[in-house]
């Protein structure tokens, strides 16, 4: 190393050491104050931006829990802060590794492990008169301009209960493969009185594709059956095809 450049990699490595030092101790009251969108609220908040917990996180008027975290430092040296979030919320949970680049308008979220109640979530994540009990396990979650670019794991919901369905659907289970563009995955029932067999794909930002078939499954009561038939395409035997998508 000359005697020119030796200078200044100890200036860098000063100034670093300086940013990683204010980070350590930069108080999460004030980061949230100071950079956290209105419709995010928290009460009970201790520690700094590397390491703490609130008592209670709130958006959009809805409470989503306690929540602590803690930052992983290897992913701020390489440019992409991310943290270890645990969320609690009665008998619901939530936990996972979430982080940005500080290049790029992009996210990602790896090892999500959740169980939680559709109910409790806000309405702006799950429509009004949606219920019904969600597991979610996901290898690796990207995120890119607000859109999901690639999704690795699987998640069920039990129980579930939809606006004008006069009895509760399910268990079902969402698949998504590892594999390379865009996202997509299956969708299959596990039982109970409507059986499912679907893919679901995201091609681009902003489009979204659903392609199924439907069925009378266990026990099914004959307001089911019968609703059935003005579902979709008529492929005989009871089972009908169900196509949607983003597109008009």
């Amino acid at each position: 190393m000359s005697l020119f450049t030796r200078p200044l990699v100890l200036v860098v490595a000063g100034v670093f050491a300086a940013l990683v030092g204010l980070v350590a101790t930069f108080p999460a009251r004030l980061a949230l104050a100071w950079f956290a969108p209105p419709a995010v609220q928290a009460w009970g908040v201790e520690g700094s931006v590397w390491e703490g917990r609130m008592a209670e996180l709130v958006y959009q008027n809805s409470s989503l829990g306690a929540l602590s975290w803690e930052l992983r430092l290897g992913r701020l040296l390489a440019l992409q802060p991310a943290w270890d979030l645990d969320l609690r919320r009665g008998r619901g949970f939530a936990s996972a590794t979430a982080g940005f680049s500080l290049l790029a308008d992009r996210q990602r979220v790896d090892d999500l492990e959740a169980a939680l109640e559709l109910a409790t979530l806000p309405r702006a994540l799950v429509p009004e008169g949606v219920a019904g009990q969600a597991r979610v396990s996901l290898e690796t979650l990207e995120i890119e301009e607000s859109w999901p670019t690639r999704i690795v794991g699987d998640a069920a919901v039990a129980q579930l209960e939809l606006p004008g369905v006069i009895l509760a659907l399910g268990p079902f289970e969402f698949l998504f493969p590892e594999q390379d563009g865009a996202p997509a995955g299956v969708i299959r029932s596990l039982g109970g009185p409507l059986a499912v067999e679907g893919q679901i794909a995201l091609p681009a930002a902003g489009q979204w594709r659903f392609i199924a078939e439907l069925a009378p499954g266990e026990d099914p009561p004959p307001a089911l059956v019968e609703g059935l038939a003005f579902v979709g395409e008529d492929l005989g035997g009871g089972r009908r095809r169900l196509e949607m998508s983003s597109e008009p």
